[in-house]
């Protein structure tokens, strides 16, 4: 079997810097950017992938780590879902994920796309696996993570100025998945697992950590869930499955 093409920092990569006079970088001048492309051979449809960073003053744009525990020292980690021992959700893989600058934002497989524009210290974290995954990332700030696995999901993930994290796992195909978290040090945790699944995530107070989890085929949410208002932020969790599962 022939290897998988790959190319770092390629043609179909654009990173867009905002010089002033002279040519001096006006923002950007702390940033980095860790990508790698994987597209199998004789595939007509390659990865693309945009990044504009001229809009912060140090942000990173790297790699996702899953594991089924937390890192040692807790640094950097996010809880997709409630604890593993946690009897009312058993059996959800992949319950965290952490924004890795050691690896590459990546891209593996053919047609897939994601446009990252990350402001001031902001981390961005990506992964596509599969076929024409689609994510869109507008990270005003906070850690933002993006982990596609499958074929043809579409995830969107907007933080504004203050917002902590936000981050979507799709584990499928067709899964449709908005993240938006506009409360001061608010997180917005999203994991789609299984098909043709569309959810929407708000989250709007301040101090709130959200984790909504979706496990089953064919689910849409008509409104957003929206959390509004929590006592003084706190944790809330939603846990969606067909009936008659554990």
């Amino acid at each position: 079997m022939r290897p998988y093409v790959k190319n770092i920092l390629s043609a179909s990569l654009t990173v867009a810097l905002s010089l002033g006079v002279g040519g001096a970088a006006v923002a950007g001048s702390g940033n980095n950017a860790f990508v790698i492309q994987e597209t199998p051979p004789n595939v007509s449809d390659g990865n693309s992938l945009s990044i504009d960073q001229s809009g912060a003053s140090n942000s990173s744009v790297a790699g996702v780590s899953r594991t089924d525990t937390p890192a040692d020292d807790g640094a950097n980690t996010i809880s997709l879902l409630p604890d593993q021992n946690d009897t009312q959700s058993p059996g959800i893989s992949a319950p965290y994920m952490s924004f890795d600058s050691g690896e590459a934002a990546t891209q593996r497989g053919s047609g897939n796309s994601a446009s990252i524009v990350a402001g001031s210290d902001t981390q961005v974290g990506l992964f596509q696996s599969g076929e024409y995954n689609d994510g869109t990332i507008d990270a005003g700030s906070g850690q933002v993570l993006l982990y596609q696995e499958g074929n043809n999901n579409s995830g969107t993930l907007t933080t504004a100025s203050g917002a902590s994290a936000a981050s979507l796992l799709q584990e499928g195909n067709y899964n449709v998945g908005t993240v938006t978290v506009d409360g001061s040090n608010a997180e917005g945790l999203l994991t789609q697992v299984g098909d043709r699944n569309t959810t929407n995530l708000d989250v709007t107070t301040a101090g709130a950590s959200v984790s909504y989890t979706v496990e089953g085929n064919n689910t849409s949410t008509s409104l957003p869930a929206s959390v509004v208002s929590t006592s003084g932020g706190g944790q809330v969790t939603i846990i969606q499955r067909p009936l008659g599962s554990q």
